[in-house]
């Protein structure tokens, strides 16, 4: 329609003039018509009233202008009128450049948007009654308009036997007619108007005489019978027959809340083929057979319950026993029978145990009758998963008989599971299910089943079924905010069931929690370590994205799977205060806080260390250079001097510490070497005897060879120890000093025992040490 390519919002902008130093206080609403065609000019109707709250203070008449490009509308009005409508016409491509002034003045304003409408539908035709016989005025009703934007004002109108017409406006879809206004057994037309800004309609004329309106009262001494299924009432009309009497019934079942209604019926209603065990309510009303059919009302509601019959269909049931499930049992459900199919009181649920080998067992019978009404709304059997029973056959149990069982294999346990994409999205308290798998697995599935349940504790779980075509499925029912539910996708086969994936989702998300039991540990002097619990899952009110941490206003991004966080860069000695709070999709939550100090600066590891480490190290290696030395001296191949030997300072200091010395000198016997200056003629005199040194060196009491050289001559010839003695053995020093006779000091060896040591051919330790082999001179 070509109405809707035009724009329906504009502005007018309206200025009031102020007149008699009052303000003109208005209410403007314009509209323009939608069902009108849209050509070369637009109507625009403006209704104009004041306000219920506007002063009481008025103006004269006041000239109203309405501007558009090149044109000025004036309509007359008087500020001070209660309402006041006015239309014009513009040109189309003007209407977003209209406003409204007052002659004179430019200081008040008021925006008002122009709207598109409709002009009312017509009302129906009025019924009319007289509801009070003592007062007997005349109530008339109709239906109200569609349109609800506009104000719409509602008109009865009547014209008497004598042709007076009269009327009556009300804002609602009722009026009364006054005793006073009517006159009594005559008849009388009425109709309805209903009037808004862009137009007017009228109702159905309806004729009826004043003294045959009255509302007859409603029908009485009702019985209901269920088998057959029969409604009977009485109605008194007064001098009326019973068959110019007319009413009519209307009846329910207890699940359907919509009525159905029967018409022409007289005394009584025979409801044909009801469904058995099923509650109807019934009601009826009636008129007197007069011309004008006024009905009587309502009656009381009356209900009734059918018979029962033998059940049909099969229970619903399912089992919580997933591949993966660890339990040493397995709880059976089933859903409650409905009863449309029931068809009557379940007495009993009669559950057996199918074997591997085919044989049925009565396990367990469950009365109803004895049930809390806790346990009615969930009805489950819990069964061990023993070897050798393969599912569970389950049964409705009525007065009237059994319904056909249902067999619930147990899951099979180890086997391999597609992947499966599933998707969970919370919608306004419903939870939409989706998923994708292989589809070669796909192709000999019987069906899917969507199974939810609160990770609250609960008594119960809930489960869909859903077709092996189908990839998606709704969950409805008792399902809260801030609830975290558990769904589990299921593929059903001939003989078994799979689990196939599960997820946490919620309805709506909230804010989580505070965090619970934050605390500090490992303080340093620069960092800490921050620790919290994590929120239960039944507690976090949404899926926790992460939690943040800081000891500012700012705070960094922890993973959800961490329960603690470095707080690192601090100042040694100080206080902190450091918080932690969760984060989900609806924002984050409240944080919780905890005070902490830094420990004092401690003290470097190496200005601990360095007063202990240099000592020690100094101490390291003067013991390793004074070995060093000695083993040095050991293997010198100079002649050492015997005086420094360690073994005669022992002897002559015994405070000396002998381990700095080799500890075999500490077993040697000591001799005394006198040494002689050499005999040489250009050497200087001797000193005295006095002057004479004398060494102590170390001998070994064992045997030892005579180094080479020793005790022979420059020719190289063997010459006894006496023509020895006295030689000159020349030394590289200056002072060279020779080795001219060894006195033993021990006294109880005599001298007749030296030609038997020399025999020997051996030598000390000393002397292998401290004599090497020299030639004389």
């Amino acid at each position: 329609m070509a109405w809707r390519k035009v724009k329906v919002h504009f502005v007018i902008v309206l200025y009031m003039w102020i007149c008699s130093q009052a303000s003109c206080e208005v209410v403007l609403n314009c509209w323009w018509n939608q069902t009108l065609p849209v050509g070369r000019n637009v109507s625009v109707v403006c209704h104009m009233s004041r306000p219920t709250l506007a002063r009481a203070n008025s103006c004269g008449l006041c000239q109203l202008n309405v501007i558009t490009q090149g044109h000025r509308h004036q309509f007359p009005s008087t500020c001070a009128s209660t309402k006041e409508t006015f239309s014009f016409s513009i040109a189309a491509e003007d209407r977003e450049n209209i406003r409204c002034v007052c002659n004179g003045n430019t200081a008040d304003t008021c925006n008002v948007t122009v709207r598109g409408g409709y002009p009312p539908s017509p009302p129906s035709r009025p019924v009319c009654a007289v509801e009070d016989l003592e007062v007997e005025d005349i109530y008339c009703s109709w239906t109200k308009s569609n349109e609800p934007m506009i104000p719409t004002v509602y008109a009865l109108h009547w014209k008497d036997y004598d042709g007076n017409f009269k009327s009556i406006e009300s804002s609602s879809d009722s009026a009364v007619i006054k005793r006073t206004e009517y006159m009594k057994s005559t008849y009388t037309t009425v109709w309805v108007t209903a009037e808004n800004v862009l137009g007017s309609v009228q109702s159905e004329k309806s004729d009826f005489n004043t003294g045959h309106i009255k509302r007859p009262d409603p029908p009485y001494n009702i019985s209901l019978t269920s088998a057959p299924l029969e409604f009977i009432w009485d109605m008194d009309c007064d001098g009326m027959g019973p068959l110019d009497k007319s009413c009519q019934v209307q009846y329910h079942e207890n699940n359907h809340m919509d009525w159905i209604e029967v018409d022409d019926c007289q005394a009584m209603f025979v409801l044909e083929d009801p469904q058995p065990f099923t509650l109807y309510s019934f009601r009826v009303r009636c008129h007197c057979g007069h011309e004008e059919k006024v009905m009587s009302s309502w009656s009381s509601v009356n209900s009734v319950r059918t018979p029962p019959a033998a059940p049909v269909g099969q229970l619903d049931v399912w089992s919580d026993c997933a591949p993966n499930s660890d339990k040493s049992s397995c709880n059976v459900y089933w859903k409650e029978m409905p009863l449309s199919q029931a068809r009557g009181e379940i007495i009993s649920y009669i559950v057996m145990l199918q074997l591997e080998n085919g044989t049925q067992v009565t396990r367990q019978r469950r009365d109803t009758v004895s049930q809390h009404p806790a346990e009615q709304s969930c009805l489950q059997l819990s069964f061990p998963l023993e070897p050798g029973v393969r599912g569970v056959f389950v049964s409705a149990n009525t007065s009237m008989g059994t319904s056909d069982p249902t067999f619930m294999p147990f899951a099979v346990r180890g086997q391999m599971k597609p992947e499966v994409n599933l998707s969970v999205v919370g919608a306004n308290q419903m939870l939409l299910v989706s998923w994708s798998l292989h589809p070669q697995f796909s192709e000999s599935v019987l069906g899917y089943v969507v199974q939810h349940v609160s990770v609250v504790p609960h008594l119960c779980l809930n489960w869909v079924r859903v077709n092996r075509t189908q990839r998606s499925g709704t969950l409805k029912g008792d399902l809260r905010n801030y609830t975290a539910y558990n769904v589990s996708l299921f593929a059903v086969f001939n003989n078994h069931s799979t689990f196939l994936s599960s997820e946490i989702a919620y309805t709506l998300e909230g804010v989580p929690p505070k965090v619970q039991q934050v605390h500090v540990n490992n303080i340093s002097h620069s960092s800490a370590t921050l620790i919290w619990s994590p929120i239960p899952v039944n507690e976090s009110k949404g899926v926790i994205l992460h939690y943040l941490v800081g000891i500012t206003e700012t705070g960094s991004k922890i993973s959800s799977d961490r329960t603690s966080a470095l707080l690192s860069e601090l100042q040694p000695a100080k206080q902190y205060q450091a918080w932690v709070s969760a984060v989900s999709a609806a924002g984050e939550g409240n944080r919780r806080f905890t005070t902490f100090s830094t420990n004092e600066k401690d003290r470097d590891v190496k200005t601990i260390l360095l007063p202990v480490f240099i000592p020690l190290m100094m101490v390291l290696v003067l013991v390793w250079l004074f070995t060093l030395v000695c083993k040095t001296t050991q293997c010198c191949v100079k002649i050492p001097d015997p005086i420094n030997s360690k073994t005669f300072k022992h002897m002559n200091f015994q405070h000396a510490w002998p381990r700095l010395c080799s500890p075999s000198e500490l077993t040697l016997k000591i001799s005394e070497l006198e040494i002689v200056e050499n005999l040489d003629p250009n050497t200087p005199t001797p000193p005295s005897e006095t002057e004479s040194e004398k060494v102590l060196i170390d001998v070994e009491p064992q045997h030892f060879q005579v180094p080479d050289g020793l005790g022979r001559t420059n020719e190289g010839e063997d010459e006894p120890e006496e023509s020895n003695r006295g030689k000159l053995i020349s030394k590289p020093d200056s002072w060279a000093k020779e080795y001219s006779e060894m006195v033993d000091t021990d006294e109880e060896k005599d001298d007749g025992d030296d030609e038997a040591w020399w025999d020997q051919q051996c030598v000390s330790d000393y002397e292998r040490h401290f004599l090497p082999s020299v030639t004389a001179n």
